[in-house]
């Protein structure tokens, strides 16, 4: 294969086939919701959580804690989520989804799951995707093995 690895043939293509989702799945949510998928993935982070530090959707989104307080921002100046100071650490700030957030994210969940069906029906079966399911939570879970 040219001198090429296998391994790099494989993140090659692992990142254009994210670049290929992003572009996919943000063009149907700002179709049908006006909701980026950057603003998606803050609301996602906070599905389970009441509150949620800022460096928490950092690490989560694995981006700079300046990146994800600018995302935190643009989200919550459209009403989909709260910041407040922590009560705790008066240095940091807390975000959680408000009850708009919430009904957002139902929402476009749904679209969400409906532009991947749109990619992946007939292409990989649900077998399939649970194995790559697996694969990508061992590989995230310590990405710095």
């Amino acid at each position: 294969m040219c001198g090429v690895t296998q391994r790099v043939q494989w993140a090659h293509d692992l990142v254009r086939l994210e670049i290929v989702l992003w572009d996919h799945v943000d063009s149907r949510l700002k179709e049908a919701h006006g909701l980026s998928l950057a603003s998606f993935e803050t609301l996602w982070v906070l599905k389970d959580r009441e509150m949620a530090r800022v460096g928490d959707l950092a690490r989560e989104l694995r981006i700079t804690m300046g990146g994800a307080s600018k995302l935190a921002d643009r989200v919550r100046a459209t009403g989909l989520i709260e910041r407040a100071v922590d009560p705790a650490d008066r240095r940091a700030t807390q975000i959680a989804l408000t009850a708009e957030g919430r009904a957002m994210l139902a929402a476009a969940t749904a679209t969400y799951d409906a532009a991947m069906a749109e990619l992946l029906d007939g292409v990989i079966s649900d077998d399939e995707l649970s194995v790559t399911q697996d694969v990508i939570t061992r590989l995230l879970r310590d990405p710095a093995r």
